[in-house]
């Protein structure tokens, strides 16, 4: 009898525990690849994300992106913390996004071979030992290498969007991207904001100690929410890589928005990386607490993500990205044309970060839709180029300022945001939702021949 008791006890115990436990994993995000759903099984029988979980997601996503926009506002600075000049400390958004780069086509393929609540943990851990580093900093060169790992770990934030993306149905797959591309926006804006604010009043070493916390957090909410996923296709890391070669021959679409996506965010990192300068100088003479406010004009682009998501589900990515080519070449018009105004410089500002979000959204759902087993490498190639594009643009911004002065940056940004609207136009995209289905069938034919092809050269 006692031991029957102690039995009947146990079970009340497991019973009073079991609606916590189904509390929890009912919290924790869906594990479902809809891209790798049976034919004969209808798309509604199977969960999707919740808007919870993207917004989670999305949230945590934007903190991790944020750590490269942190040092744009404080750049004065830093330089003078080290004694610079301009064309020095220009250097080191250009290491942040180069080691971004370098992240997305080390770490973000592996999100296709391994668990990925793993390897978002261990990218969080790296992003927070980056942070302390740069917070710590005794020379320039130490800050170069610290800005470098940040960017590298930072690419994080793009193993989420993959993840999101495969999880989410394929009608709701630029919505879902659109919610994370808001995150994302929104952390830009608020870190621009946030560490102009800090930096003026506490110094540029505390922005990067609450940087710190806040990927704490992050690692914290993201370990406990993502259940652990078996990687869709396992095989070799070095296999892996070879395979980024296959993909990118497979598939034109992947180049040629590749190709837009680099010029873009090269005339976007050309304005950020100059803006602070800009504002600085007589008669201007603002420090780096207006040059971050200036980040939450951006906010335009933070609303227009969702919004660009629903135009490329119904109207074809070749759509979105048409607007957003054109309306980031107008941007730079509109700063040619500002000269000391303000609210010309503010309106420019709301047209760039509308255009680079809306292009974003509809070249990033393109990609992603390619090759469903490989999504986090055809996303791989996509920001790598991307990213070496906002090198450059940082890059060349500075030395187009230290040489020419703000009418140098703003003609360098239109020359860039020019040729991808050139590249849009001269090269193939569909330009309707029709089109786009279409299309969607052809690649996938091209990506069973790249998968075939790829399994013979292996």
């Amino acid at each position: 009898m006692p031991k029957q008791s102690a039995r009947q006890s146990d079970d009340q115990q497991r019973s009073a525990a079991a609606p916590s436990r189904q509390l929890w994993i009912s919290a924790a995000c869906p594990v479902v690849d809809h891209d790798a759903r049976p034919e004969s099984e209808a798309p509604s029988s199977r969960p999707s994300l919740s808007p919870r979980c993207v917004g989670i997601m999305a949230a945590s996503a934007g903190i991790a992106v944020a750590n490269l926009y942190y040092n744009q506002p404080m750049l004065p600075e830093i330089g003078r913390s080290f004694g610079v000049d301009a064309d020095v400390i220009a250097v080191l958004p250009m290491l942040t996004q180069i080691g971004y780069a370098l992240g997305l086509f080390l770490f973000v393929p592996l999100g296709d071979v391994v668990d990925r609540n793993r390897l978002v943990a261990a990218l969080l851990c790296g992003i927070i030992v980056s942070l302390l580093a740069l917070a710590l900093a005794p020379s320039l060169v130490w800050l170069d290498i610290a800005s470098l790992t940040l960017g590298m770990t930072s690419a994080v934030a793009q193993v989420l969007v993959v993840f999101a993306a495969q999880l989410s149905a394929p009608q709701q797959r630029g919505r879902v991207i659109g919610t994370l591309q808001a995150g994302i926006i929104a952390a830009i804006l608020l870190a621009r904001t946030l560490s102009g604010t800090v930096s003026a009043h506490f110094g540029w070493r505390l922005m990067f100690w609450l940087a710190a916390a806040m990927n704490l957090g992050a690692l914290v909410v993201l370990h406990r929410l993502l259940r652990g996923t078996p990687p869709p296709a396992p095989q070799p890391y070095v296999r892996l890589v070879r395979s980024l070669k296959d993909l990118w021959r497979s598939y034109p679409q992947l180049r040629t928005s590749s190709l837009i996506g680099a010029l873009l965010f090269a005339a976007f990192s050309v304005f950020w990386s100059t803006l602070a300068f800009r504002l600085g100088e007589p008669p201007l003479g603002y420090g780096p607490q207006v040059a971050g406010l200036f980040g939450l004009l951006g906010a335009a682009g933070a609303a227009i993500a969702p919004l660009a998501g629903r135009l490329t589900d119904t109207q074809g990515a070749g759509f979105t990205v048409a607007l957003g080519t054109i309306a980031t070449a107008l941007a730079f018009v509109v700063f040619m044309l500002a000269g000391t105004s303000l609210a010309m410089l503010a309106l420019g500002v709301i047209v760039l970060d509308v255009g680079i979000h809306a292009a974003m959204n509809g070249n990033q759902s393109r990609v992603l839709s390619l090759a469903p087993q490989a999504t986090s490498r055809t996303n791989t190639i996509y920001m790598v180029l991307y990213f070496v594009g906002g090198a450059l643009g940082s890059y060349t911004g500075g030395l187009a300022w230290h040489h020419f002065g703000w009418p140098g940056a703003t003609a360098l940004g239109l020359l860039y945001s020019a040729a991808a609207v050139l590249v849009r136009f001269s090269a193939w995209m569909p330009a309707t939702a029709a089109d786009d289905e279409t299309h969607k069938g052809h690649s996938g034919a091209r990506g069973a021949i790249a998968a075939a092809s790829a399994r013979e050269v292996r």
